[in-house]
């Protein structure tokens, strides 16, 4: 059994909180009222069927959703100790989170050993509008960027599916 930790960043008000509820299954405030995230949640996990390294495999996922807020950013090397890889989250109808992502990713990936190829980005609407489709990031994101959405009968896991945001990290530990 494999063990990864997937950090999940992004600008406040972004969705993280809801897309890590997701990806663990959480049901805890799926729906209701906004609550910013207290520096870090840790959401514990087991994960089948995935590709790991071009084998199909299960993992032990800590996924560490992190508050958006600037003031943990003296948390921020405590919280990638011994990451896997990075979600990064915004909401693509704030101009505002484009540049706070630069920021994010200039501190988590480019001033680390963090992998780019062990990143991925949602873009993440929060209502059913998606006419900001296609936004353009910063050259720092040469990945593809995932839309994701809870509005809609699809819902998020018509946008992506676990399986898939895993098999793109390529350093996993065995336990």
């Amino acid at each position: 059994m494999y063990k990864v930790k997937i950090l999940v960043v992004g600008p406040s008000q972004s969705g993280k909180t809801l897309i890590s509820n997701f990806l663990s299954d959480a049901t805890e405030n799926m729906q209701g009222k906004y609550r910013p995230t207290v520096g870090v949640r840790i959401l514990e996990f087991e994960s089948s069927n995935l590709d790991i390294n071009k084998k199909s495999g299960r993992a032990e996922v800590e996924l560490w959703d992190t508050s958006g807020s600037g003031n943990y950013e003296s948390c921020w090397p405590a919280i990638q100790k011994d990451a896997h890889g990075i979600v990064f989250v915004f909401n693509p109808d704030n101009s505002a989170h484009v540049k706070q992502l630069d920021s994010l990713y200039q501190a988590l990936v480019q001033s680390t050993s963090m992998q780019d190829s062990n990143c991925v980005v949602f873009a993440h609407y929060l209502g059913s509008n998606k006419q900001n489709r296609g936004i353009k990031l910063s050259s720092s994101f040469s990945r593809h960027v995932s839309d994701t959405s809870v509005a809609g009968p699809r819902s998020i896991k018509g946008d992506f599916k676990c399986p898939e945001l895993l098999s793109g990290f390529h350093s996993w530990r065995s336990t």
